[in-house]
């Protein structure tokens, strides 16, 4: 009997360091890559602020970020497996899923868009970027966005002289001259761009899309189909290791930019506290306090479907529910 009892806690004992062991293994964080939309600015920090926290190791994740050009490129790299979750524009997001990309969006990043237009002189309403030269990456989510505010104006966007440019240049072609305008935003682009002109003496205008009618969602996150269908709870955990990230910027926004440099060096830290300052007026609107951060309703995800749909000519039945996984919690 001795013996037996022996026997049993040797077992008990070797049971007890197998399982502490598997769980040891079992709870290493995943390695994962995730795009943000564009090259690096203010608008990407709380994702290096859930990295340097460890928001995202706490839900299971090793993230590594990476830049992209464009809303085009990150739906292209999900949807062919090169990355696992990204951000996007949605009426980009809308587009693709139309077409056939195997993607789904999961939360509400910025509630409104902070794209548009800058310019050396002022260009206030739609008509009168007819006819312009405007840069733009061939997978710039302004590319989607523009035909859908012209076809509400009933304006012919074949009259846009599209410039096709690498997101690096856009800077330059405008203040060389060599185009008119330059797709950017209110939060990324525009501080930036404001230091390099009036360090030539030249002051740029803005035209924000939110002010031509356009009010549907800004950016989102996004992953593809077959990640939902294996394990729809990674979703959940990144969303919320998210939003951890994004409140935590939101209530330290010195200590956000003092991040954000640390990973990015060369970035210029006022740079960054602008651009991260614009970021959170697109995301604390009234419609995020209604429905709470990161959701997003069926009859908003409707409006940015019939939008998009009507815009650019798509003849295919689309529901909420075909665009978005996760609708906010």
């Amino acid at each position: 009997m001795k013996r037996s009892h022996v026997f049993t806690a040797a077992i008990t004992a070797l049971l007890a360091v197998c399982s502490t062991s598997f769980e040891v293994r079992a709870q290493e964080p995943k390695a994962i890559t995730f795009l943000t939309n564009y090259v690096y600015n203010g608008r990407h920090a709380p994702f290096f602020v859930g990295l340097e926290k460890g928001f995202y190791k706490d839900a299971g994740f090793d993230i590594r970020i990476a830049p992209a050009t464009g809303s085009g490129f990150v739906l292209t790299a999900v949807d062919s497996g090169q990355a696992d979750f990204g951000m996007a524009d949605v009426s980009s997001v809308v587009q693709s899923v139309a077409k056939g990309a195997k993607v789904k969006a999961f939360m509400v990043y910025t509630d409104v868009t902070t794209n548009g237009l800058a310019s050396l002189t002022p260009y206030p309403t739609p008509d009168t970027v007819v006819g312009k030269k405007i840069a733009a990456s061939h997978t710039d989510s302004v590319r989607v966005i523009l035909p859908i505010i012209f076809d509400e104006h009933k304006l012919d966007i074949s009259k846009i002289d599209w410039q096709a440019a690498d997101p690096g240049v856009y800077f330059s072609l405008l203040l060389s001259g060599q185009v008119d305008l330059i797709t950017a935003s209110s939060d990324g682009d525009m501080p930036a761009l404001s230091k390099v002109a009036a360090a030539q003496g030249k002051s740029v205008e803005f035209a924000g899309f939110d002010r031509w009618g356009y009010d549907i969602f800004g950016y989102v996150l996004v992953t593809d189909n077959a990640r939902i269908e294996k394990d729809p709870s990674e979703l959940k955990r990144f969303s919320d290791a998210t939003k951890k990230a994004v409140d935590y910027a939101i209530a330290h926004p010195e200590e956000t930019a003092d991040i954000m440099v640390k990973y990015n060096p060369t970035m210029d830290r006022d740079t960054v506290l602008a651009q991260w300052s614009g970021t959170i007026a697109s995301m604390q609107t009234p419609y995020a306090k209604e429905h709470g951060y990161g959701v997003a309703t069926d009859e908003r995800i409707q409006r940015s479907i019939d939008l998009v749909k009507k815009a650019m000519k798509l003849d295919v039945a689309m529901t909420p529910d075909d665009l978005f996984a996760l609708k906010g919690h």
